[in-house]
């Protein structure tokens, strides 16, 4: 059975609803939704009596949450038992988006230097296209990325969702609602960037043509010049959250911009050892953690 499928279930029924699970796993509500009932079709009968929005569990939903609570605790108990026998990691090569790397990382690097001292991080900022080709060129043990395609040779496991917004000086939905009067300039991190690809899919989506796309080098050139009034950008909400004092900018989260999923992304002949899964224990903490409003 699915790990998250089961996590979904259960943070379900702990947190009281579809909306409350969604924030403690920092996804989407829609995704929560979507497991539930994928979950559901692999058992053959529903979990829960649905009135209206409001989620009640069914008998079929009472008998099976148990059993959903012991295979997490045998899955995590069985994971620390083989883990036991791994011998330490003297190295650790990690690789990440710049947006990672600002909003996530500072806080998983020091959790994991406390737990495990004498490990050697070494750490590169780079767009996705170039994370994968480190991966593949053995200069990477782990990199952590949204992506927009799979490569050969690399295994992608699901990490977390980053819920995505427009910003912009002026409201981003008031400006897009004078389409196609009105061509938005795309300011967007470089060519090859998971989240301008996203962006700009959405607005095609929307039928919406934008006027050029503008790149940058790094997501402060990217607030920095949406604040400024050059042209809008699609990026983590989380992002903006760190940077609201720095960029007064105008937010805007549409219903129908997907998250952007981020992945733990590896070789096929390289296995995450416990350092490695502890750092992707305390990445997905952190993704969980609440965001302010904007």
């Amino acid at each position: 059975m699915d790990r998250v499928l089961l996590e979904t279930f259960k943070a379900v029924v702990d947190e009281g609803g579809a909306q409350k699970a969604a924030n403690v796993l920092g996804c989407a509500q829609s995704n929560v939704t979507t497991r539930l009932k994928q979950l559901e079709q692999r058992l053959g009968v529903p979990l829960f009596n649905r009135q209206g929005k409001r989620l009640q569990l069914s008998e079929a939903g009472e008998r099976y949450l148990p059993y959903a609570a012991r295979i997490l605790a045998l899955i995590d108990e069985a994971a620390a038992d083989a883990r036991a026998e791994l011998p330490a990691a003297k190295r650790l090569r990690l690789g990440t988006m710049e947006s990672t790397a600002a909003m996530h990382l500072p806080h998983a690097l020091g959790s994991l230097r406390q737990a495990f001292p004498a490990l050697e991080m070494q750490l590169e900022v780079e767009a996705e296209p170039a994370l994968s080709q480190m991966l593949l060129q053995h200069r990477l043990d782990l990199a952590v990325t949204a992506r927009v395609s799979e490569r050969a040779g690399l295994v992608y496991e699901a990490g977390f969702d980053e819920p995505l917004v427009v910003v912009a000086q002026e409201d981003p939905a008031e400006l897009l609602a004078q389409a196609p009067v009105y061509a938005p300039t795309l300011l967007a991190f470089r060519e090859g960037c998971p989240y301008r690809t996203m962006a700009l899919r959405w607005f095609e989506s929307r039928r919406i043509a934008c006027a050029r796309v503008l790149s940058f080098s790094t997501y402060g050139a990217v607030l920095g010049c949406a604040s400024a009034g050059m042209g809008m950008a699609v990026v983590p909400r989380r992002l903006v959250e760190h940077q609201a004092q720095s960029y007064p900018l105008k937010v805007y989260r549409p219903r129908d911009l997907a998250p952007a999923t981020s992945y733990f992304v590896f070789r096929e002949d390289w296995q995450p050892g416990v350092e490695a899964r502890a750092l992707m224990q305390e990445l997905r903490r952190s993704a969980r953690q609440p965001v302010a409003p904007l």
